[in-house]
C-alpha cells in the first residue's frame, strides 16, 4: 500500500502576505526562507516561503494577485483549522505566556478530554491550535 513520509508544506492564501510573514515570525517562530517568488504564472501566486527550525515544518504564504478580501471562515467547505503538536502542558503554558507577551490574541486553554489546546487565529483569521495530548 502507498502511504505518506510526512507534510511537505502547508500553503496558506492571505490579504496582505508582509503583514502575515510578520505575524508568522513573530508568534508562531517561522523564519523566511529567501526572498518571495513570484510562483508560477498561471497561477498568479506571489508567496513567501517560511520554515520553523524547531519542527521541519514549512509554510508557503500566499497572497494571490486576484484575490477575494474576504477573511477566513471555518464554516465553508474546506478548511476548519491546523493544528500543532507540542509536547504537554507545560509546552502549552510557555506558548500561552509567549503569546501574551507577544499581544497575541488567544483563546484561553481548552480541554478537550484527551487533549489541552489554544487557539491563536492569524491576520486573516485562519485557526491555528497548539494541542498537547494528556499523559495517563
Amino acid at each position: 500500500m502507498s502511504t505518506f513520509t510526512g507534510i511537505a508544506h502547508i500553503a496558506i492564501v492571505v490579504r496582505d502576505m508582509a503583514a502575515s510573514v510578520d505575524w508568522y515570525g513573530r508568534a508562531l517562530g517561522f523564519e523566511p526562507v529567501g526572498e518571495a517568488r513570484p510562483g508560477p504564472v498561471e497561477a498568479g501566486h506571489p508567496r513567501q516561503i517560511m520554515h520553523h527550525s524547531g519542527s521541519g515544518l514549512v509554510l508557503a504564504v500566499h497572497e494571490p494577485l486576484r484575490r477575494s478580501g474576504d477573511m477566513f471562515d471555518p464554516s465553508r467547505t474546506g478548511l476548519d483549522h491546523f493544528s500543532l503538536a507540542v509536547s504537554g502542558r507545560a509546552a502549552l503554558d510557555s506558548w500561552a505566556r509567549r503569546l501574551d507577551d507577544l499581544g497575541v490574541p488567544r483563546s484561553p486553554v481548552r480541554d478537550a478530554g484527551y487533549a489541552e489546546f489554544i487557539s491563536v487565529p492569524d491576520p486573516d483569521g485562519i485557526a491555528w491550535e497548539l494541542w498537547a495530548i494528556k499523559e495517563h
